[in-house]
């Protein structure tokens, strides 16, 4: 950094052209930059105004060009990458998103099931910084088993991967695995849990809570409670995942909710609306895939 500023003192007639005025005055932040990025590397590697000090010097002593900030700061390494891991505050580092679903995430990215189409499934998490959403969603899906011969979540997660799809998943399930599990099933939760999260290690993940009452076809509080216990001790076992707390949100909500199961016109606005937070509130901008919160509440 001292040699770029030993190299930048410009002659005392220079600053008088207009000209150099102006660069001078970018190299100065171009020079601020440099230093935002020693101080975020947190490390004294070389000094990285030595790649560029040469060829800014040169511009400023012959006077050949103005060189604004915005031609000055291209040239300065790493400081792309590092402005690309900031981003406005409410959106998320995940640039594509893979939800996989049962019957509550049929028709969630349809103009027609919400109120407006900035509503839908894919306008909100494109509200939050993602470019790319594939919805896979099936009535009746679980975790294990089939309906109908439709592939279930482990299943359809597979099929994904084998596509080459990498990136953030949003895993919409547990509804019909709590229920299966009240009934009878020897597939514990734990076990449903990990065999999603076991084939997307090294992904970021976020999982919702599920949440029913309709006790007279087995979908009771007490079945989705125990599942959501369940995601509650997933998160120590996979550090790539986060869990956020959809049923603590949709409580004391009645209008959102058609049967006791799936959802109105505001119920699925609101549900993709909170999923896209989450997921901004779990992985906001920057890298890796470790959640900066592990339970969000929203």
């Amino acid at each position: 950094m001292t040699r770029l500023l030993r190299a930048f003192r410009p002659r005392p007639t220079a600053l008088g052209r207009p000209g150099l005025r102006r660069t001078a005055t970018a190299v100065l932040g171009a020079t601020t930059a440099l230093a935002l990025i020693g101080a975020a590397a947190g490390t004294a590697a070389a000094d990285p105004a030595d790649d560029v000090a040469g060829a800014l010097s040169r511009q400023l002593t012959t006077g050949s060009s103005e060189l604004g900030l915005s031609q000055l700061l291209p040239m300065i390494p790493g400081l792309g990458d590092l402005l690309r891991q900031g981003g406005a505050p409410g959106t998320t580092r995940c640039t594509s998103v893979v939800q996989i679903g049962d019957s509550t995430s049929v028709g969630v990215d349809s103009p027609t099931k919400v109120p407006s189409p900035a509503e839908t499934l894919s306008a909100q998490y494109k509200r939050v910084g993602v470019g790319t959403v594939d919805l896979d969603a099936n009535r009746g899906r679980s975790i294990v088993g089939a309906v109908d011969g439709r592939p279930n979540a482990a299943e359809a997660v597979a099929t994904h991967l084998a596509r080459g799809e990498r990136g953030c998943w949003v895993i919409a399930m547990g509804l019909e695995d709590a229920a299966d599990i009240a009934k009878g099933s020897t597939v514990a939760a734990d076990e449903r849990i990990d065999r999603i999260m076991n084939q997307l290690r090294g992904q970021p993940v976020l999982w919702p809570t599920v949440t029913a009452d309709a006790a007279a076809r087995g979908y009771t509080t007490t079945a989705t409670a125990s599942f959501n216990n369940a995601l509650r001790r997933a998160v120590v076992r996979y550090p790539n995942l986060a869990v956020y707390d959809w049923a603590a949100a949709a409580a004391g909500q009645p209008e959102w909710f058609d049967d006791g199961i799936h959802y109105t016109a505001a119920g699925i606005a609101a549900r993709n609306m909170r999923f896209a937070g989450a997921l901004a509130t779990a992985f906001p901008p920057g890298t890796g895939v470790t959640p900066a919160t592990k339970w969000v509440s929203n």
